[in-house]
């Protein structure tokens, strides 16, 4: 089997609220490796986004280690962090341009300095094709439905071609149809990329369209067994210990 290309060793994570800590990620590990996709669901303020963030090497872990490619991010400069993010990992936002740019300029925005106008503007192109947005290359974001949305996010991570792409409810205030359109679009860009997918959820149903399932349940990582997961989408998996929520 492979190297992890991202992995998680024992993560812990508390802030301060007032006089309270509160325990977000407690000795959380995974590892990711080229070609998978992970999805991780929790019930809000289960600590997905900052999993997340941390795997991104935009906040630290209190305690535990990432690592990228084998590569301790905590040894890392600022400037190694800087092009970690430019250069291997995507993150799919869910707000858009604070400027008046065209989707096209949008997506082609990260790609400017590395590549000049016209071949950023020639691989934005590409992603927003891939992902069945070219048709709203000269429109705004604020013109585009909340799936449009989603898939032009989606074109703007994957633009750079990252290795790693971390996603945060990709599927947020979409219908069953436009989620399912959403999920078929990332597995095939696993499949046809080798790209690794991180993603969170807020409910099961989507999660079980990734390759692997994490519960994110008192700032733990928690695995199904082995025996309850196999290629079966109708599958119900039990995850111990999960706090259920109606």
């Amino acid at each position: 089997m492979p190297d992890a290309l991202l992995s998680l060793d024992s993560v812990s994570k508390s802030y301060w609220r007032g006089p309270s800590e509160v325990r977000v990620l407690s000795d959380a590990s995974l590892e990711l490796r080229a070609g998978e996709f992970m999805g991780v669901w929790g019930r809000r303020g289960a600590g997905k986004t900052t999993l997340l963030r941390i795997a991104a090497g935009l906040e630290t872990p209190d305690r535990g280690a990432v690592r990228f490619d084998g590569e301790d991010l905590s040894l890392l400069s600022e400037q190694g962090h800087a092009r970690l993010r430019r250069d291997e990992i995507g993150w799919v936002r869910r707000s858009g341009p604070r400027s008046e740019l065209c989707i096209l300029d949008y997506v082609a925005l990260p790609l400017l300095i590395a590549h000049g106008q016209r071949e950023a503007n020639r691989r934005a192109d590409h992603a927003l094709r891939r992902v069945g947005m070219a048709e709203c290359a000269g429109q705004h974001w604020e013109s585009l439905s909340d799936g449009e949305r989603a898939l032009v996010a989606i074109a703007h991570g994957i633009a750079r071609r990252p290795r790693l792409l971390l996603i945060d409810d990709p599927t947020a205030n979409l219908g069953v149809r436009e989620r399912e359109e959403i999920m078929r679009l990332l597995r095939a860009l696993v499949e046809e990329t080798n790209l690794a997918v991180l993603m969170t959820v807020p409910d099961m149903p989507t999660a079980l369209r990734s390759h692997q399932l994490r519960a994110l349940s008192g700032g733990r990582l928690l695995t199904p067994p082995p025996e309850s997961h196999d290629d079966d989408d109708d599958n119900v998996i039990d995850f111990p210990g999960v706090q259920r929520s109606a």
